[in-house]
C-alpha cells in the first residue's frame, strides 16, 4: 500500500484528501441530506477512489479475515440496462448459475452491470477480497466497447485472484467459451445444405458475423453485405420484426433467414407471416440458443443448442475449480454445442 494511504481510510482521511469537511463527505455517500455542488461531489469520489475508501461496516470485515468472503462470489456484466434480464437466453443462465450456487452452499453477493464499477464508492465497497474471493464476468465483449475498461479490468483483476469471463475471453482471464462461430457456420451451412444460398442475416455484432461469412466462403459464395441488417439488441424483438420487413421488401429474392438467437427468429417469422410469406415454403428460418420457447412455437425453430442453464452451472463450478486448484483446469472450456431440426429451416418438407 501507498506510504501517503493510511492501513483503513476513514471518512475525515477522504475529507482531508479532498479539502473539503466530514460532513460533505457524508452526504456525497448519503446522497443528502445536503445538496452537494457538482465541483465538490468531483473531488470527494476521486479521493474516495485513489484512497480506497470502504464504509465502516466494510472495514469491520477487515478484521475477520478474507475467510469472510470465501463462499462469496460478485457477477458483473457489460453494458448498463437491466432489460438483459428479460432476455430468455441470460435468464436461463443466471438461473442455471443461482441454483448451483445454492447447491454448492456459495452465496451470489452481488448482481451488477459494469457502468456501476464507474462509481467509486460502489467499486471499493464490492470489488474487494474481503467482499468476494470470485468474480464472474458475462457479456465480455460489451465490457471491452467500454472505453473505461482500460482503467477498471486491471483494478479488478489486481484486487480479486480469481475471475472468469463466459462466452468469450479478455484480459487472458480463463473463459468458459461459446464458440459463436462454429453455432453460426453450423447453422448457415445446414441452410447451405438444402439448397438456399440468398440467405439473409439479423445479426448481432459479434463472433457470428464471422460464423456467417465462414460457411458462405467454404462453399464459394460472395458475402453481400445487403443481406445483413443489425439487430438493435436494446429491442430485440421488435428491431427483429422491422428488420425482416426491411430486408424481405429490398431483397425479395432471399429464401432463408439466419437469425442470431431464437427472439429475432420468432419475431421474424411474424413478420413474415403478416407479409405473405409463409415459414419455411417461402423463407426457411435458423436460429442459435434453442430456448424454451422454440419448440412451441409453429412452425417449431430449427436452432443450434446453447446449454444455457448447464453455462450458468458450468461457470460456478468452473470458478470454484480456480479458486481452489489454481490451473488445474485448462486457460478455457469450450461449451458443447448441436443443431436441433425442426420444422422452420423446411428439412422435414425436403425429407417428406
Amino acid at each position: 500500500m501507498n506510504k501517503d494511504k493510511p492501513d483503513i481510510v476513514t471518512q475525515e482521511d477522504v475529507a482531508r484528501h479532498a479539502g473539503v469537511s466530514r460532513a460533505m463527505v457524508s452526504y456525497v455517500l448519503n446522497n443528502g441530506p445536503r445538496n452537494v455542488s457538482e465541483e465538490t461531489r468531483v473531488r470527494v469520489l476521486t479521493a474516495i477512489q485513489e484512497l480506497g475508501y470502504r464504509p465502516n461496516k466494510h472495514a469491520q470485515r477487515l478484521k475477520l479475515g478474507s475467510n469472510a468472503a470465501q463462499n462469496s462470489i460478485g457477477v458483473i456484466a457489460g453494458g448498463k440496462g437491466y432489460n438483459l434480464l428479460e432476455r430468455p437466453y441470460y435468464s436461463v443462465i443466471l438461473a442455471g448459475l443461482f441454483d448451483t450456487a445454492h447447491q454448492l452452499n456459495q452465496h451470489i453477493r452481488f448482481f451488477s452491470f459494469f457502468d456501476a464499477l464507474k462509481d467509486p464508492v460502489f467499486f471499493n465497497k464490492n470489488i474487494h477480497r474481503e467482499e468476494i474471493s470470485s468474480l464472474l464476468l458475462l457479456l465480455p465483449e460489451l465490457i471491452l466497447s467500454d472505453p473505461d475498461h482500460e482503467k477498471l479490468i486491471p483494478q479488478m483483476i489486481e484486487r480479486i485472484d480469481n475471475i472468469i469471463c463466459l462466452e468469450q475471453p479478455i484480459y487472458n482471464l480463463p473463459t468458459l467459451i461459446l464458440d459463436l462461430v462454429a453455432a453460426a457456420r453450423m447453422a448457415v451451412e445446414h441452410l447451405i445444405r438444402l439448397g438456399h444460398s440468398r440467405i439473409g442475416f439479423l445479426a448481432i455484432p459479434d463472433q457470428r458475423i464471422v460464423g456467417y461469412k465462414q460457411a458462405l466462403m467454404m462453399h464459394d459464395m460472395t458475402f453481400d453485405a445487403a443481406l445483413m441488417r443489425a439487430l438493435d439488441t436494446q429491442r430485440m424483438i421488435s428491431s427483429a420484426y422491422e428488420l425482416t420487413v426491411d430486408l424481405i421488401h429490398n431483397a425479395p429474392d432471399i429464401t432463408a433467414i439466419f437469425a442470431a438467437n431464437d427472439e429475432a427468429a420468432i419475431s421474424a417469422i411474424a413478420a413474415l407471416h403478416d407479409n405473405g410469406r409463409r415459414v419455411p415454403h417461402d423463407v426457411a428460418i435458423v436460429s442459435i440458443d434453442n430456448t424454451e420457447i422454440s419448440k412451441m412455437i409453429r412452425p417449431a425453430l430449427t436452432t443450434v443448442n446453447i446449454p444455457m442453464h448447464e453455462m450458468g452451472e458450468y461457470a460456478l463450478r468452473f470458478l470454484l475449480s480456480e479458486r481452489n486448484h489454481p490451473m488445474a483446469l485448462s486457460p478455457s472450456m469450450i461449451l458443447p454445442i448441436e443443431l436441433v431440426i425442426r420444422e422452420s429451416c423446411g428439412a422435414k418438407l425436403t425429407l417428406s
